[in-house]
């Protein structure tokens, strides 16, 4: 074992961001023997991925089928920032002494980076990573992933704030057997179509069961839906659609020619929200879904009843008085109902890409019934909250003390992959902001402040048992 790194996020322990936020930081290099390199460089990225395998049938010049084995895959890099610390790109070999190195590290997330995810096909994935480049032996790398949310206010489209209803029926050949032919009724309505982890979808259903079968249970799902997409063959752009249960309710039972009425709540979970994005690799959607569970015996299935719900990031305001359809007075909203700021809870999904483990945080806010203020310190001056720290409002954080390194200075902002001439950066696919002088406010390029060990620093204290490493550990 000669090397260990830990990572450490300025002011926030979760490492949870929202787009376009300032992102700083530390990585703590430890090695306990001298180790012969070329450099060492930090890398912050964002990128999604998609990768699935299918069986595909083709017919061959003799006319015969053969079945193979097809991997679909695509990757959209969002942004790729990457810097020098030790060292240079292909650089002579260096002797990197023993002891304890501290590399700040500094940039800006851009404003349309995608919430991070991680599902059964495909990643949305943010990460920072410091690269050893050894001269002879493999390189020793280190990862930390971190969670990105794209903001989703659910107060920007009137449309959210309206309710869902809809009735429906279904006949059932049973009972035309016996002469009877009368349908089974369901009456659903709830008091919005969007709405944010934490807070209780309350629902309004009545269940007229005028049929000859019984309704064994009445059934509330929240599912998750996931397309993933992919264009690696050349020919036509792939599509795999999972659907997944995030949330569950079960109201009970009602007898046939019998009729009930059920005044009923579903949480939802901290869960991915719904994605803005059209053409993105990999989006999310909700349906909410209401079932009258029959005996297949009796013939025609169940009735079943479907909404697209959305999940956003910022509450309707004036939900949090939400007693259910037809109970809130939606006239009386202002700006100051929200909950109060959010905390923030891993995916309750079990789903990973491949060897990702890492779980990432959404808002869940804490609804109790009762209306908030904002949360943001404005005494209700904005009719948002805020959710994070505002860079504006941040104080910076002072640079450690830099020491030149005495074996080779600092290089020039350098790549350290082949497709990325040296002098210049990486840019992501869309507009970011402009670069800021280094004695502006944070915003702009990629920064390293130098490294060194501060006066009284200490080591960043382990991560608590259970913690997901990210790939950090002994090398």
């Amino acid at each position: 074992m000669s090397s260990k790194v830990t990572f450490a996020f300025d002011n926030n322990p979760l490492g949870v961001y929202q787009s376009g936020q300032v992102i700083s930081g530390t990585a703590e290099l430890i090695t306990d023997r001298p180790k012969t390199i070329r450099s060492i460089f930090i890398t912050l990225n964002g990128y999604a991925e998609t990768r699935w395998q299918e069986t595909e049938e083709r017919v061959g010049e003799d006319g015969k089928t053969t079945k193979s084995l097809v991997t679909h895959t695509t990757t959209e890099v969002y942004y790729s920032l990457d810097q020098y610390v030790y060292g240079q790109s292909a650089g002579s070999q260096l002797e990197l002494p023993k002891g304890k190195y501290v590399f700040p590290f500094r940039t800006t997330i851009p404003p349309n980076a995608p919430t991070s995810f991680n599902g059964t096909h495909g990643q949305v994935k943010h990460e920072v990573t410091l690269t050893i480049d050894r001269a002879v032996r493999y390189n020793n790398t280190f990862k930390q992933c971190f969670t990105v949310i794209l903001p989703h206010d659910l107060n920007k489209r009137q449309e959210y704030a309206e309710p869902l209803k809809r009735i429906e029926e279904k006949s059932f050949w049973w009972g035309s057997i016996f002469g009877g032919n009368k349908p089974m009724v369901m009456d659903v309505s709830t008091s919005y179509s969007a709405y944010v982890p934490g807070q209780k979808i309350n629902f309004h259903l009545v269940m007229d069961n005028q049929s000859d079968v019984q309704c064994q249970d009445v059934k509330v799902r929240l599912l998750k839906n996931v397309s993933y997409r992919a264009n690696s063959s050349g020919t036509k752009e792939q599509l795999k659609v999972t659907e997944s249960r995030v949330a569950d309710k079960h109201c009970g039972e009602v007898l046939k020619h019998n009729k009930a009425r059920f005044d009923e709540f579903l949480v939802v979970p901290p869960t991915t929200p719904t994605s803005q994005g059209e053409r993105d690799p990999i989006r999310v959607t909700y349906t909410l879904r209401f079932i009258a569970k029959t005996f297949r015996l009796h013939g025609g299935g169940d009735l079943v009843v479907d909404f697209p719900l959305t999940i956003g990031t910022v509450p309707i305001s004036g939900s949090a008085s939400d007693k259910g359809p037809g109970h809130t007075d939606k006239s009386q909203a202002n700006g100051n109902s929200y909950e109060g700021s959010p905390n923030f809870q891993e995916d309750v999904s079990e789903e990973q890409f491949e060897s990702n483990t890492f779980k990432a945080r959404y808002p869940v806010y804490p609804f109790d019934g009762k209306p908030g203020v904002a949360s943001n310190g404005t005494n209700g001056s904005s009719n948002t909250p805020s959710l994070y720290p505002r860079a504006e409002g941040t104080h910076p954080v002072a640079p450690a003390p830099f020491t030149p390194n005495p074996v080779s200075p600092i290089g020039p902002k350098t790549a350290p992959y082949p497709v990325h001439p040296p002098g210049t950066h990486k840019s992501p696919p869309y507009p970011t902001n402009p670069p800021v002088a280094p004695a502006s406010a944070p915003g702009g390029n990629f920064e390293v402040l130098g490294f060194s060990i501060p006066p009284g620093y200490q080591p960043t204290p382990s991560a608590p048992a259970g913690a997901p490493t990210a790939g950090i550990g002994w090398k």
